[in-house]
């Protein structure tokens, strides 16, 4: 790879340390509520950790298509809470806006009028997530699921660079743009509804415990709470990598989250059968689903691998 230097050498860490300088004078830009209008009814999309709108941006410089990502806590009566959530997505923001890869999502920034949270506004991706892309049937080749393996992976590295745990990834957090390019979003949103008290696949975010880490799914000690790291993410991303290469979902065999679980705490594999896929693949996606975090492939990896 030319004059590229392995970073193989460099110690695991799942600090949540921010290992450079964060601009937080940058603060994410505040869209007035009266600039942003619904374009439907009812949400585009409906999940654990809140809703996306489908919506116009009207400026009088143009008007644009943008997503609104509503976040919602259970305890929405909590005062407490709700001011704990209501700071927590003005970090992430500050956070978020300041980042800048091909394959992050960009925050245009944030709005009131959807709830009782800050909502989050990002452009619209026609082609929608990943997880929809594929349930619509589109046929992809070998080699486009390696790019969007390796647009997945690049995104991921970006964030952890930066100290950045996704938190929350999934198909359905990897949006595809016009340009059928990958783009991770809404990350570190999962922390909120941690930070709220909420065990990570209850009632309010019952969906996404097929891509989660083993770890998350273990009971916190007393007064603790399981906090997502850089390895766990890497495990979600094994998920998305079998997803894409076997073309179902982790778990497709149940239907119901509450048997996920199960099958999760049965130490059940996520995936029965793994056929039709290339060796290295099949043998490299299993290294990032391994039961020991420690024995995960770093995100940095992960790229040089498809590279």
């Amino acid at each position: 790879m030319g004059n590229r230097v392995s970073r193989r050498s460099v110690k695991r860490n799942d600090s949540p340390k921010i290992p450079y300088r964060m601009d937080f004078e940058r603060k994410p830009p505040y869209i007035p509520k009266d600039e942003v209008k619904n374009i439907e009814a009812f949400p585009r999309g409906t999940g654990g950790l809140g809703d996306v709108w489908k919506c116009f941006w009207c400026r009088p410089s143009g008007t644009r298509k943008v997503a609104v990502k509503s976040v919602r806590i259970p305890q929405g009566n909590d005062e407490l809470l709700v001011n704990r959530a209501r700071k927590k997505i003005r970090l992430d923001s500050y956070v978020w806006v300041t980042l800048a890869h091909d394959n992050i999502l960009i925050l245009h920034g944030i709005t009131e009028g959807f709830g009782l949270l800050p909502a989050l506004v990002s452009p619209w991706t026609e082609n929608g997530s990943l997880d929809t892309y594929l349930n619509q049937g589109h046929i992809l080749s070998k080699a486009n699921k390696l790019r969007m393996l390796r647009q997945i992976a690049a995104g991921l590295d970006y964030l952890h660079g930066r100290g950045v745990v996704h938190g929350d990834l999934t198909s359905t957090n990897v949006l595809i743009n016009d340009d059928v390019k990958l783009c991770l979003a809404y990350f570190g949103l999962s922390m909120i509804l941690i930070e709220a008290q909420n065990s990570p696949f209850d009632d309010c975010h019952p969906g996404h415990v097929r891509w989660m880490a083993p770890e998350m799914l273990a009971i916190p000690e007393q007064g603790g709470v399981v906090m997502p790291t850089k390895a766990a993410d890497v495990y979600s991303y094994g998920c998305i990598m079998l997803q894409l290469l076997c073309e179902h979902v982790p778990y497709r065999w149940l239907m119901q989250p509450f048997h996920v679980i199960v099958a999760r705490v049965s130490r059940i594999e996520p995936f029965r059968q793994v056929t039709g896929v290339k060796e290295a693949h099949k043998e490299y996606s299993l290294k990032c689903l391994s039961v020991n975090p420690k024995d995960r492939p770093m995100a940095f990896e992960i790229v040089e691998f498809f590279e």
